[in-house]
């Protein structure tokens, strides 16, 4: 019996399928909730950008921030996590290209 659950996550109005390992949907939902507050805030002061530069500044803003909570004293951080969400993050921005090439194409 496999432990991996597909959850559909909306990120930028778009809904992806993302595998996950059973019982973390709650926490990958609430990542793309995060992603999403990102993307939404740099919408409101970049315009109208492309959709591969905007998810590109969003990891970096959320990898910028990863890296400010490293640095700092918050012990509570837990570097498996944020390799997870990072290697999570990187996988979803892969399929997301994926997608927006397939739809350039159309």
């Amino acid at each position: 019996m496999s432990n991996k659950v597909t959850v559909n996550v909306d990120i930028n109005g778009i809904k992806y399928p993302v595998s996950c390992i059973s019982g973390e949907e709650d926490r990958l939902i609430e990542s793309s909730q995060e992603v999403n507050k990102v993307i939404e805030d740099l919408s409101k002061v970049s315009g109208v950008v492309g959709e591969t530069r905007l998810l590109a500044m969003t990891s970096l803003i959320l990898a910028d921030k990863i890296i400010n909570k490293e640095s700092s004293s918050d012990k509570d951080l837990n570097l498996i996590e944020i390799e997870d969400f990072i290697d999570w993050l990187a996988k979803a921005t892969d399929r997301m290209n994926k997608v927006a090439k397939l739809l350039e194409n159309k």
